[in-house]
């Protein structure tokens, strides 16, 4: 007797469990329809934007500490290690590239991750039904009802929030609560700090290395070290997206940006008074552009109150400490995080408190799984979110095979 499975939603998470069903399903002798539905005119839109296009699709670190959201949902899910990860897509002709701990497919271009998942699916037998959006699933003796076709299954897998031109518009939390699933709170993250700045538009364009703390009135909220950007309006860069976690509903906002982060307060203070001494004809800009960008020398003479030209040689004792200072302590305003269509991924989801953490089966709904973004958990840079879909697919494609096995027995 043929069986029927319907995921919803085409992205990394469904993919993955569409590929884990059908191996399952083999090795437990059951005839398996998969139907994926997405609501873009192809699947995996979203993949090709990660990593710069080069896909970071897991890490050689996957520690708690690096996720957000249910723990006992973090920690079931993710007890594989990455060796499984790379596993499964070795097992589509993926080879892995390791750099600095991210793992990229080897040829580094996101579509061999999108493309290999497409393909392994078609030859799977996976039906994919494009361009449709499913807004209201019903149960009807023991079966699901999805656009006028009954299934003996269904996988949520719609991502969540962010970047709905990519296929995540938040869609899914409707049909989960329809089966009585809480959803916390959710809001952007991974993404841009907006900056209450009007001299900012100047630094448009700009990267530089340092280390980033935000804080929110004298709580040190957290603080990473990386290469961070400035855009007309706001900051971004790995870790200005990683410390955005911390920022929702927040007051008071601010960042100190060290970027001088090797030299230490004495060394730069030692540096410029030596410059007042021995290159007294140059400006405070020609001596800066030694040590940061120029535009940047602009905006950090202007927080430090030093008029531009003015020659090193006319620097006071005070107005190398405030350079030193701002230097060390970049002081910029944060209005909030950027909105959803910029952020990477979503912030909350569906509570685990309504799952079996180790099957991903609903606890309202027999034979209804959830898997990715939708749930509650949201993780760093660095492959981190990827592999949880991965991950996550897999084990709500496995436990539906299960499900359905033990359900053909009965």
């Amino acid at each position: 007797m043929s069986l029927f499975l319907a995921i919803i939603g085409g992205g990394a998470s469904g993919l993955a469990a569409a590929i884990e069903a059908k191996r399952e399903c083999k090795k437990a002798g059951l005839q398996l329809n998969i139907t994926v539905f997405e609501h873009l005119n192809k699947p995996a839109k979203k993949i090709l934007a990660t990593g710069n296009g080069r896909c970071n699709f897991c890490n050689t670190d996957l520690s708690e500490l690096h996720y957000f959201g249910d723990i006992n949902l973090i920690k079931d899910v993710l007890s594989s290690k990455y060796n499984d990860s790379i596993g499964f897509f070795k097992s589509m002709g993926i080879l892995p590239y390791f750099e600095n701990g991210r793992i990229y497919p080897r040829s580094e271009q996101a579509t061999s991750v999108r493309d290999a998942l497409i393909k392994t699916c078609e030859i799977l037998n996976v039906k994919f039904s494009t361009e449709c959006n499913i807004d209201k699933i019903n149960v009807k003796n023991d079966k699901f009802l999805i656009s006028d076709n009954e299934f003996d299954a269904v996988i949520i897998a719609t991502g969540g929030n962010s970047q709905k031109s990519q296929g995540s518009d938040g869609s899914g939390y409707k049909l989960l609560k329809d089966f009585g699933h809480k959803i916390t709170d959710i809001s952007p993250a991974l993404t841009a700090l907006t900056v209450n700045d009007k001299s900012f538009k100047d630094l448009k364009g700009l990267r530089v290395k340092g280390n980033c703390a935000l804080y929110s009135g004298r709580k040190l909220l957290k603080e990473e070290y990386g290469e961070i950007q400035f855009t007309e309006n706001a900051i971004s860069g790995i870790p200005v997206l990683n410390i955005s976690h911390f920022a929702s509903d927040k007051k008071n906002l601010y960042v100190l940006i060290d970027i001088c982060n090797e030299f230490s307060v004495n060394d730069l203070t030692k540096h410029f008074k030596e410059c007042r001494y021995k290159s007294p004809t140059l400006r405070t800009e020609d001596i800066l552009s030694g040590l940061i960008p120029q535009k940047l020398s602009y905006f950090v003479m202007k927080k430090a109150e030093i008029k531009e030209n003015t020659p090193v040689s006319k620097l006071t004792d005070k107005n190398i400490e405030m350079l030193v200072i701002t230097l060390k302590q970049l002081e910029l305003k944060i209005d909030g995080v950027r909105d959803f269509d910029y952020s990477q991924v979503t912030k909350g989801g569906a509570s685990a408190n309504d799952f079996n953490t180790k099957t991903l089966m609903s606890e309202k709904q027999n034979g209804l799984f959830a898997c990715g973004e939708i749930l509650n958990v949201n993780g760093d840079c660095g492959g981190y979110n990827l592999h949880f879909a991965w991950t996550s697919g897999r084990l709500s494609g496995a436990s539906a095979v299960k499900y359905l096995s033990n359900k053909q027995k009965v």
